[in-house]
């Protein structure tokens, strides 16, 4: 047995809604959710992006640094030879210039005799560490008090400067004692006789 459709609507009864509808701003909730978490998405896949190209940046500047720290080691280390050599070199420099021969001071010193002087006894000791310093032992039969003055001008026109010196007459013949030193004509370093004669001069 068919029954009609338009009977069937007559068993159909009017019912009201549980609950009103929502309103429009709650029903924008879920699109605001959605656009939350895309938002995030891509804020987070920039952090990322610009924490990975930091860390990149910040080891290329440490290898850089590394670099440079190694290269200013180098640097160093090659100065420092170079200075040890430069001293090494200046050290045999001065070294050779003060061990010169002592046959024009022993000429000299021979020469500023006068007549009636005569030389008792002469003595040159060079230190062995400094060969710029000898050690002179000189006596005299001298005919004159100032034979020591004109013997020790001879000496210092030979750039010799003399140091603790010691004066003695014994038996008649005159002792002398000093430490020559020998001062590079060509160094801008004076004595202390330079120094005092600077001082002395108006």
């Amino acid at each position: 047995m068919l029954i009609q459709g338009s009977k069937l609507d007559d068993f159909k009864t009017e019912r009201k809604d549980l609950m009103p509808p929502l309103p429009m701003l709650y029903r924008l909730v879920p699109l605001l959710f959605y656009l939350s978490l895309l938002f995030l998405v891509v804020v987070g896949s920039l952090a990322m992006w610009t924490s990975q190209v930091s860390i990149k940046r910040f080891e290329g500047i440490t290898l850089q640094t590394s670099r440079l720290k190694k290269e200013i080691e180098t640097t160093k280390a090659a100065r420092s030879a170079l200075e040890q050599k430069i001293r090494e070199s200046t050290d045999m420099e001065d070294w050779v210039l003060a061990s010169m021969p002592l046959q024009p001071l022993i000429v000299g010193i021979v020469r500023s005799m006068e007549a009636g002087s005569n030389i008792v006894d002469l003595s040159l000791e060079r230190d062995e560490d400094t060969p710029s310093q000898l050690k002179l032992a000189l006596t005299l039969n001298a005919a004159s008090d100032g034979q020591i003055e004109k013997t020790l001008d001879a000496v210092r026109k030979l750039d010799y400067r003399e140091f603790s010196p010691t004066q003695s007459t014994i038996k008649g013949n005159f002792e002398y004692r000093a430490s020559l030193l020998w001062s590079n004509p060509k160094s801008k370093i004076q004595t202390p006789q330079d120094r005092a004669k600077a001082i002395k001069t108006p």
